[in-house]
C-alpha cells in the first residue's frame, strides 16, 4: 500500500526486467499495463497492489529462458505507466481499460494487462473483440465467475465471464474447483464443459480436447488462483488442488502453437502478502515464459538461438 501511495504522485514506476528491457528495440512486440482496481474483492484483499508486485519481482528474472534457450527480451518489452483508475466508479474504470488495449492494438504490440481484481478482464475482452471479432478466451481459474452479480454489483471479480459470455464470445474454463449452484445451474442450461480439476486428473487428454474446441485468435486471461496455492499462495481465495507449473506451460504453450494462437493475455488476482514473495516471481516468470513462447520464432530468426524442444 505505501507503493501505490507513492504511485500517485509520482511518475517513476516499476518497468517489466527494469533496464534489462533496454535492449534497444524499435518496434516492441509486447506492451505491459497496470490496472490496480480492486473495489469488489472478497475476502482476502490487496489485489490492487499486484502489478507492482509483478513488475518489482520480474527485475529477479534471468532474461534467458531456461526451457527455450533464448532472450525473450529482445522481442522488446515496453512498460505503460499505471492506468489513472479512480476506484469508485467501476464503469469509467472498465472504460479507460477498454481504451488502454485498444490503443495497444492499433498500434500493432500484444496487450500483457496486469491486475487488480479479475473485473478488468471484461474490458480488455471487449476490446480484444473489436479487433478479433472470432475471439476466443481461455481463462485458468479456481472459479467459474458466471454469477449474473455479487455484493450488489454486475462488475464483480465474480460475475466477468459472465460478462464476457454476454458479449457473445466463445470461452473456455480451466483449473476450476469452486462454484455456486446458480453457476453450475447456468453451465448446465448452456451446454458448457469447463475443465474442472477433477476433469483434468480424469482426463489425460484433456489439451488435446481443449484444442479441439478453440477456432479463433485465443485471449488468455490467468487468474492465479488458478494454480495450485503451494506455487501460487498469495491471492484472496485460494483454493486445494490447482494446476501445477507443468500444467499451466503446457496449456499456454499448446494455446501459442495453435493458429493463429495467442493474441492477447491478462494475469489477476495477485495479493502480495508478506512471506510469500515468490508467488510474485512465478507470476512473472509465467508471463515471461509466455511472451518466450509466442516470440520464440522472431527471436531464434533475428538472434540465433533457437527453442528447446520439449
Amino acid at each position: 500500500m505505501v507503493y501505490l501511495k507513492a504511485m500517485q504522485t509520482s511518475m517513476v514506476y516499476p518497468r517489466f526486467l527494469e533496464d534489462e528491457a533496454d535492449v534497444g528495440v524499435v518496434c516492441p512486440r509486447f506492451a505491459v499495463l497496470s490496472a490496480p482496481m480492486a473495489p469488489t474483492v472478497s475476502w482476502g484483499g490487496g489485489t490492487e497492489a499486484g502489478p507492482a508486485a509483478i513488475l518489482e519481482a520480474s527485475t529477479a528474472l534471468e532474461v534467458f529462458d531456461d526451457e527455450l534457450l533464448q532472450e525473450t527480451v529482445q522481442a522488446g518489452i515496453v512498460t505503460r505507466p499505471p492506468l489513472p483508475l479512480a476506484g469508485h466508479d467501476l464503469t469509467d474504470d472498465c472504460r479507460l481499460i477498454k481504451e488502454a488495449v485498444s490503443r495497444e492494438l492499433a498500434a500493432g504490440l500484444f496487450p500483457v494487462l496486469l491486475g487488480g481484481e479479475h473485473t478488468v478482464s471484461g474490458p480488455a475482452v471487449a476490446a480484444m473483440q473489436e479487433q478479433y471479432p472470432d475471439l476466443h478466451v481461455v481463462q485458468v481459474d479456481a472459479h467459474l465467475d458466471l454469477r449474473d452479480a455479487y455484493s450488489g454489483t454486475p462488475l464483480s471479480h465474480a460475475c466477468v465471464m459472465r460478462r464476457v459470455a454476454e458479449l457473445g464470445v466463445n470461452f473456455s474454463q480451466v483449473g476450476i474447483r469452486s462454484f455456486s449452484a446458480e453457476e453450475w445451474q447456468l453451465v448446465q442450461q448452456h451446454g458448457w464443459q469447463p475443465y474442472t480439476m477433477a476433469r483434468i486428473h480424469q482426463q489425460p487428454d484433456w489439451l488435446e480436447q481443449l484444442q479441439g474446441e478453440i477456432n479463433g485468435p485465443v485471449y488468455l486471461t490467468i487468474d492465479v488462483d488458478g494454480l495450485d496455492p503451494a506455487i501460487m499462495p498469495a491471492t484472496g481465495t485460494p483454493e486445494p488442488d490447482g494446476l501445477s507449473w507443468r500444467q499451466v506451460t503446457a496449456l499456454i504453450r499448446m494455446l501459442t502453437a495453435i493458429k493463429p494462437g495467442l493474441v492477447g493475455l491478462d494475469v489477476v488476482e495477485l495479493a502480495p502478502r508478506p512471506g510469500q514473495e515468490h508467488a510474485a516471481f512465478t507470476a512473472a516468470k509465467l508471463i515471461y515464459r509466455t511472451m518466450g513462447y509466442i516470440a520464440a520464432k522472431e527471436v531464434a530468426a533475428t538472434h540465433g538461438h533457437g527453442p528447446k524442444q520439449v
